[in-house]
C-alpha cells in the first residue's frame, strides 16, 4: 500500500571557521532535543534601537524552528550535544538502508550556504570523519551480506552512477572520456533519466568506493573568499539495489524489488560581495543560485499543495488559492527535473540543511528553505513488478482460504468474494489456484500454449470446411473455403457481393431448404425466399469423390442455367 510521509528535515551547525573567530563573530545558533534557535546579532539590535530609540522587551529577537532533527557540530565532541559523523548515519542513514532494502526509493540531500558542512556531511573525510555516502554504501554490503546469510532465497544486485550538474549541464562523472554534456529525458513510468549515464555493477564495498573516489577527482570545485575547496556543481551519487527473493514453489518465479538510493550534495548557495568571485566564479555562483532558487520554488509550490489539501479538507480555499497550487516547476531547472520524484513523488526522502553559527541572513534563509521542506508529503510505494506482486497476494489468499476450509470457517470479507458456505471457499480457491498457475507460467510455456491454440484453430477450421491463407512470413491473410471441398456460394447482381456466403456441403446427405417448425425434420443448409421446407439434397461419397444433387417434387433446381428433375451426379 502507499504511504504518505513527510519530507524528513534535519538540520546541523557546523564549528565557526577561522575567517568568523578572527573577526570575532558571536555564535546565533542554539539547539535543545528538536528545535533551532537563531538570535538576532547584537549589532543588529544596537542599531534598530538608535532607529527606533528603544529596544525590544525582552531582550534580542529570536526565531526558533522545530525539524526531526538537529545537529550540534558547533561545540566540542565532549559537549553531550554534540553530534557526530555516526550520529547523523544511525538516525538518517540506516533509516534508508532499511528503506531501500525493503524496495522503496530514498533521496537524501543536503542544502546550505557555501562553507556551511554540506560535502562534508555527505562525503567526509576518511575514517571517522566518513561521510554519509561511503557510510551508506559500506554497510548496504553488510546488511546484504547479513540478509542473504539467514535466507539463502535471496540475491542482490547492485549498480551505481555518478553524475554532476554544473553550469546546466550534466556530465558523466564515472566516464572519464566523456566531455559532451548528456541529455535529461522523461519516461512515463520511470520518470526523469540521464540519456546514456554510465552504471557500474559493483559487488563489494571496495569497487564502489573506487568509482566514488574516480568521481570525486572529476569533480569541478574551485576556491572562493568563503570555502578554499568550494563545490561549484550540484553532485548525485546513485546506487541502484535489485532484492531478488526466489520462490521455493517454482524455480522459474521470483520476487524482484528495484529500490534507488540518491545522494544528493548541493552547491552551495552564495552572494558576490562575501565570497567575492569575479569572471568565470561569478557567473558559477549566478549558475548555481539560479538552480537554487528553481529547487526553492518547487518547494514553496509543493508546501503550496500541502497547504491547499488541508484547507479542502476543512472547505476554505479560495480559487485563487487552487490555481497558485496546480503548477510545480520542476523543469525550471535540470536539478529539479532530476529530483521530481524525490520531491513530492515515489520516494522517502531526507533533507539535511547546513547552518552556519555566526551568519545571521545565511542561517535565516536556509532555515526558512528547510522549514518548507518539511511540509512536503511524498506517496512512496514499495518498487516490484505488478505480476509478482499480484502472484504473492493470491499466495496470501489461498493459504487463508485454506485454513478456513479447514476450520470450516467462513472467509472475512476482503479475501474473494468467499462470505459463505464452505461449496463457496472452495471455487474461490480453485480459481485463485487457477488464476497463480496462469500467471507462473513462463515465456516459453505461454508460447507453446499460444502455438497449440493456432494449431487447434486452424483445425477447427478446417472442420467447418474454412481454411486460412498464409503469407511466405507465415501470417494468415484471409479465409477461404477449401478447394477439396463441395459448397454452395451466392450470386448477387453487385459483384462486390457475391461469393460472401459459403455453405459446405457435409459428406453424406446435406438438405437444403427453408426453416419451418412444421418440417419433419430441420435443413442443413436454410435460405430465405421462395424456398421449399424441403427443396432437395446433395449426396456427398467422400471416398468417391462423387456429388449428386436430388431435386424434391417439383421444386425449382438449376443446373448450369438448365432446370432438373431427376437426379443429377455434379
Amino acid at each position: 500500500m502507499p504511504e504518505q510521509k513527510n519530507v524528513v528535515v534535519a538540520v546541523r551547525c557546523r564549528p565557526m571557521n577561522s575567517r568568523e573567530k578572527q573577526r570575532g563573530a558571536q555564535v546565533l545558533v542554539s539547539m535543545d532535543k528538536q528545535q533551532t534557535t537563531l538570535q538576532q546579532p547584537a549589532l543588529d539590535e544596537a542599531t534598530a534601537a538608535s532607529t527606533t530609540g528603544s529596544k525590544r522587551s525582552g531582550g534580542r529577537r529570536h526565531r526558533s524552528y522545530n525539524f526531526d532533527y538537529s545537529y550540534w557540530t558547533a561545540g566540542s565532541s565532549s559537549d553531550p550535544r554534540y553530534a557526530s559523523q555516526e550520529t547523523v548515519f544511525n538516525d538518517i542513514g540506516q533509516a534508508v538502508l532499511g528503506h531501500a532494502l525493503s524496495g522503496y526509493h530514498c533521496c537524501v540531500f543536503a542544502y546550505g550556504q557555501t562553507g556551511s558542512g554540506k560535502s562534508y556531511t555527505m562525503m567526509g573525510g576518511s575514517g571517522r570523519d566518513a561521510g554519509l555516502i561511503p557510510r551508506i554504501s559500506q554497510q548496504l554490503f553488510a546488511r546484504i551480506g547479513s540478509e542473504c546469510q539467514q535466507d539463502k532465497r535471496l540475491s542482490f544486485r547492485v549498480e551505481v552512477s555518478y553524475l554532476e550538474i554544473y553550469n546546466e549541464r550534466v556530465r558523466d562523472l564515472l566516464n572519464p572520456l566523456s566531455s559532451e554534456s548528456l541529455r535529461v529525458r522523461e519516461h512515463p513510468s520511470l520518470g526523469p533519466y540521464v540519456e546514456d549515464l554510465t552504471k557500474a555493477a559493483v559487488s563489494t564495498y571496495s569497487e564502489m568506493l573506487a568509482h566514488m573516489i574516480q568521481g570525486n577527482k572529476a569533480r569541478t570545485v574551485a576556491a572562493t573568499n568563503m570555502n578554499a575547496t568550494s563545490s561549484r556543481s550540484h553532485a548525485v551519487f546513485t546506487v541502484v539495489v535489485t532484492r531478488r527473493t526466489a520462490d521455493p514453489d517454482n524455480d522459474d518465479q521470483a520476487t524482484e524489488r528495484v529500490s534507488r538510493i540518491s545522494l544528493v550534495d548541493l552547491a552551495g548557495s552564495e552572494r558576490a560581495n562575501s565570497t567575492m568571485a569575479t569572471g568565470v566564479r561569478l557567473k558559477e555562483g549566478a549558475r548555481i543560485n539560479q538552480s537554487l532558487a528553481a529547487l526553492g520554488k518547487v518547494i514553496s509550490a509543493l508546501a503550496d499543495q500541502q497547504k491547499k489539501l488541508s484547507l479542502d479538507q476543512n472547505g476554505s480555499s479560495s480559487q485563487q488559492q487552487q490555481q497558485n497550487a496546480r503548477f510545480v516547476p520542476y523543469r525550471d531547472s535540470v536539478l529539479t527535473w532530476l529530483l521530481k520524484d524525490s520531491l513530492g513523488g515515489n520516494s522517502r526522502t531526507f533533507m539535511i540543511a547546513t547552518i552556519s553559527p555566526a551568519d545571521h541572513s545565511e542561517t535565516l534563509s536556509t532555515l526558512r528553505y528547510a522549514d518548507r521542506a518539511k511540509h512536503i508529503v511524498n506517496v512512496a510505494t514499495v518498487n516490484e513488478d505488478a505480476t509478482v506482486k499480484m502472484v504473492r497476494q493470491l499466495k496470501e489468499e489461498i493459504a487463508e482460504l485454506r485454513r478456513r476450509l479447514a476450520e470450516a470457517v467462513p472467509a472475512e470479507p476482503g479475501f474473494g468474494a468467499s462470505t459463505g458456505s464452505g461449496h463457496e471457499l472452495e471455487e474461490q480457491l480453485a480459481a485463485d489456484e487457477k488464476l497463480v498457475a496462469e500467471l507462473n507460467q513462463s515465456w516459453e510455456e505461454k508460447l507453446h500454449r499460444t502455438q497449440t491454440l493456432q494449431q487447434e484453430r486452424e483445425q477447427a477450421l478446417q472442420a467447418l470446411g474454412i481454411a486460412v491463407d498464409m503469407n511466405r512470413q507465415g501470417l494468415g491473410v484471409g479465409l477461404h473455403a477449401p478447394r477439396d471441398i463441395p459448397h454452395l456460394v451466392n450470386l448477387n447482381e453487385d459483384p462486390l457481393m457475391s461469393e460472401c456466403l459459403v455453405y459446405n456441403i457435409k459428406p453424406g446427405t446435406t438438405v437444403v431448404g427453408c426453416h419451418s417448425d412444421e418440417a419433419e425434420s430441420g435443413a442443413d443448409i436454410q435460405l430465405g425466399g421462395d424456398v421449399a421446407p424441403r427443396h432437395c439434397f446433395f449426396d456427398y461419397d467422400l471416398d468417391t469423390g462423387v456429388l449428386t444433387v436430388h431435386p424434391v417434387a417439383d421444386n425449382l433446381v438449376l443446373v448450369n442455367g438448365q432446370r432438373i428433375g431427376q437426379p443429377m451426379q455434379l
